[in-house]
């Protein structure tokens, strides 16, 4: 049950309760009140924070390995990677007969063993879309942000540094599920950058922070934030959940796209050649404003995301 008070993608204080088996379903849930992180931590500086509920239940080691051996799942919704080289595609996956049809793409359950067993990081992509219960939270958090959200889940062994320093083009939430991992990254500066991309050579010691994420830790990285991170003590399971926002240049292709299949462009079109060049200029300038006046703000938005992820 949750009564909410703000607009969209704004900061709120909501009062939330958790779902009746405890698990989180909401942005607060992970970071408390949603209007004090807002202010304090929203695409400032990164900060680890402590869940408000339990996030053992979201998902487990025994259920990631069954969903492996089922053999149901299909890329690109897992992949494996072992200090950054990703394991070929076609090794990890295997055709599968489906209803007289030859599938490609299907998990295959020994190699995804072998690469596990030689330290290998095994990860759920996109899991908001067939997993129920980070499908749940992923949805409940949804409403607070103008962007588009992803999940993400890693089962690393200990002692693995999955992926050398690099940067995602996204805001990240980590929620330390079970196991221990530490994290190093760096704090925000005028050079940082929001692309999705390795971070050359060492975090430098002035940026550089190093924090232990135990089971129950939310650590929330803001774009720009270089960071990698090594599993410690038991199998650590953490689930990256991503804010993705378009960039202005996303927008401004959407925008334009959608002008030009407004009517009111099309009668500018036709009809422009019978104008001074100086008239069609303030003409054409009169038919963008009020289409960008019409513009419905989340549809845009949408589409801009849609974009940026055709692109990245």
């Amino acid at each position: 049950m949750t009564v909410t008070t703000h607009t969209p993608g704004t900061p709120s204080r909501t009062e939330a309760a958790p779902a009746a088996d405890g698990l989180p379903t909401l942005l607060d849930h992970l970071v408390g009140d949603p209007a004090v992180f807002f202010r304090d931590h929203w695409a400032n500086q990164p900060v680890v924070l402590r869940a408000q509920t339990d996030l053992s239940g979201l998902i487990t080691e025994q259920e990631m390995w069954d969903e492996v051996e089922c053999g149901l799942l299909s890329r690109p919704y897992f992949t494996v990677f072992n200090e950054g080289v990703r394991t070929a595609i076609s090794d990890m996956s295997t055709k599968r007969r489906v209803v007289g049809h030859d599938l490609t793409g299907f998990i295959r359950a020994e190699q995804i063993h072998r690469d596990w067993e030689a330290g290998a990081t095994f990860k759920f992509n996109q899991a908001e879309h067939w997993h129920p219960r980070i499908r749940t939270l992923v949805q409940g958090m949804q409403p607070h942000f103008r962007g588009g959200l992803e999940s993400f889940v890693f089962l690393s062994p200990p002692g693995k540094t999955a992926m050398q320093a690099h940067y995602d083009g996204a805001h990240v939430f980590v929620l330390q599920v079970s196991g221990t991992k530490d994290w190093v990254f760096g704090r925000i500066h005028p050079g940082s950058t929001s692309d999705s991309t390795i971070h050359e050579g060492p975090i430098a010691d002035e940026e550089r922070v190093e924090v232990t994420l135990r089971p129950g830790d939310v650590l929330y990285m803001p774009h720009g934030t270089p960071h990698y991170a090594t599993a410690r003590e038991g199998n650590s399971i953490h689930i990256a959940i991503t804010v993705e926002e378009p960039t202005a240049e996303n927008l401004a292709n959407v925008l334009l796209a959608t002008f030009m299949a407004d009517p009111r462009f099309t009668a500018f079109e036709e009809n422009h050649h019978r104008h001074a060049p100086a008239e069609r200029t303030e003409l054409l300038r009169e038919a963008l404003l009020a289409h960008l006046a019409d513009a419905d703000e989340k549809a845009v938005t949408r589409a801009a995301v849609t974009l940026r992820r055709e692109h990245r």
